[in-house]
């Protein structure tokens, strides 16, 4: 099989998606390696975060395995937590530095269609409508989604750095976050990072699910795209995305 690389390119409106010729459809290079990166590190991010979290809030290893089986634990967690805030702090640059796909006018739904979409992919996934909107990057429900997800990884982020701070006692890290405690008591503070934890777990599995469904439908290679980053797409809906690109403020 011959090299994507080695083929023959075409340029979308932009200028940086480059795009294969496949007949009567053309792989586009949709999600970019630095989306993908922070992707898979979220997701091995809050699994490892997951497990050392909920051994913190109830160990449950018992016995004499290891005395200080606690402060590994923490270790780790705390570890994975930094890593998890500059996959953060990357995935909010890529909001104003990514392609059209990755940018955020296409999360923030500020225009009628995007709420009109909304409700068409409510229908499909609902079972009431039987094709889903056919979009090259996410649909308008999706998006919208994330940027609800985002908005309580922020909060996760917060909440962590608090506690964090509590044993640390930073004034660096203080002068950032020292005022939260005054208006959220500790235990509060607390409640909140470990019911965020089962939130992202729940949105991970849901995710799944209706990534698969939207996929098998669809007929993209939408499951494919997150780790190639391409997907399969009409020339007609590329063309129709690249107007609708050009006609945005």
């Amino acid at each position: 099989m011959t090299p994507v690389n080695h083929l023959p390119a075409i340029q979308t409106g932009d200028g940086h998606h480059p795009t294969v010729p496949m007949g009567r459809a053309v792989s586009v290079y949709v999600w970019q390696y630095p989306l993908r990166l922070v992707h898979w590190g979220i997701v091995i991010c809050i699994a490892v975060l997951s497990v050392t979290g909920y051994y913190i809030h109830d160990p449950y290893i018992v016995g004499q395995v290891n005395p200080f089986l606690m402060g590994e634990f923490r270790f780790v967690h705390e570890v994975f937590a930094m890593i998890f805030i500059a996959l953060f702090v990357l995935r909010m640059y890529l909001f104003f530095a990514g392609n059209r796909w990755v940018r955020w006018r296409s999360y923030v739904p500020y225009r009628k269609q995007q709420f009109r979409e909304m409700v068409e992919m409510a229908k499909f996934y609902l079972f009431v409508k039987p094709e889903p909107v056919s979009k090259i990057g996410h649909n308008a429900l999706a998006a919208m989604s994330y940027v609800g997800l985002y908005a309580m990884v922020f909060v996760e982020i917060v909440t962590g750095l608090v506690m964090y701070n509590v044993l640390r006692h930073s004034a660096i890290l203080g002068f950032f976050v020292g005022w939260v405690p005054r208006l959220i008591s500790p235990p509060n503070i607390r409640l909140i990072h470990f019911c965020l934890m089962w939130i992202f777990i729940a949105f991970g599995i849901l995710h799944v699910h209706l990534a698969m469904l939207v996929s098998r439908e669809e007929k993209k290679g939408l499951m494919d795209s997150i780790f190639i980053g391409y997907k399969v797409i009409p020339e007609e809906d590329l063309k129709k995305d690249d107007e609708l690109y050009s006609k945005l403020p």
